[in-house]
């Protein structure tokens, strides 16, 4: 993987945890934060770094999974160029459905999808011990979510299951800060200031998708 997609990779989630991610999973981790107000501060650290890196784990795996469908092992010549291509267009259509925040993101992050898991998060839930917020992290990373989806679409392209691995674990380290001060960050950030990351989100969104769009079309010559 190139240091490009690394920093891009690093950029927009940082970017995304700012605007997206605190909106969506902010109101998981305050309530955790509540939860956990009689416990030490060394004991609230441990249980929430827990729960982050096991939802980072949950997006590696999916990152695997990805990768490896769209390795050059499995596809190659035009087959990957079709693969490729493909995920350009989803991250065409992501970027402008984070944008826009409208319907297409709706669609997109179809709640219908979290009903397997929203029940295990209540039971879960009830618990403070350390396998409970590893559980809830976990599911945490499986819940539908456009970022993700983008990242996986990333992965995807990648063509490799440890690169596949490696944006999804780059991805989910670069918003464990955010997430973890999510209290104070969504008192000191201004709309004005969310639209503007989300910009430039997109910029950086529709040019990668474009740049898969050529890729793959370049491959299927």
């Amino acid at each position: 993987m190139d240091l490009a997609t690394i920093l891009t990779t690093i950029a927009l989630a940082i970017s995304f945890s700012l605007s997206h991610c605190i909106g969506m999973c902010g109101g998981f981790v305050v309530a955790y934060n509540i939860k956990l107000n009689q416990k030490s501060k060394s004991t609230q650290f441990i249980l929430l770094l827990s729960y982050h890196l096991s939802r980072v784990l949950a997006y590696m795996i999916l990152g695997i999974l990805f990768g490896l469908f769209g390795s050059a092992a499995l596809l190659s010549g035009a087959n990957r160029g079709l693969v490729i291509f493909f995920a350009g267009v989803i991250l065409i259509i992501l970027a402008f459905g984070l944008f826009k925040r409208g319907k297409l993101l709706s669609y997109i992050e179809n709640q219908k999808l979290s009903y397997l898991i929203i029940p295990l998060f209540a039971k879960f839930r009830q618990k403070n011990s350390l396998i409970s917020f590893l559980i809830l992290g976990f599911l945490n990373g499986l819940l539908p979510c456009g970022v993700v989806y983008y990242f996986l679409a990333v992965s995807l392209g990648s063509g490799s299951l440890i690169n596949g691995a490696m944006i999804m674990a780059i991805f989910g380290l670069s918003t464990i800060p955010v997430m973890m001060g999510v209290g104070g960050i969504l008192s000191a950030l201004s709309a004005k200031f969310k639209n503007y990351l989300n910009l430039i989100s997109f910029i950086i969104m529709l040019g990668y998708g474009i740049y898969f769009l050529y890729l793959g079309f370049m491959l299927l010559k």
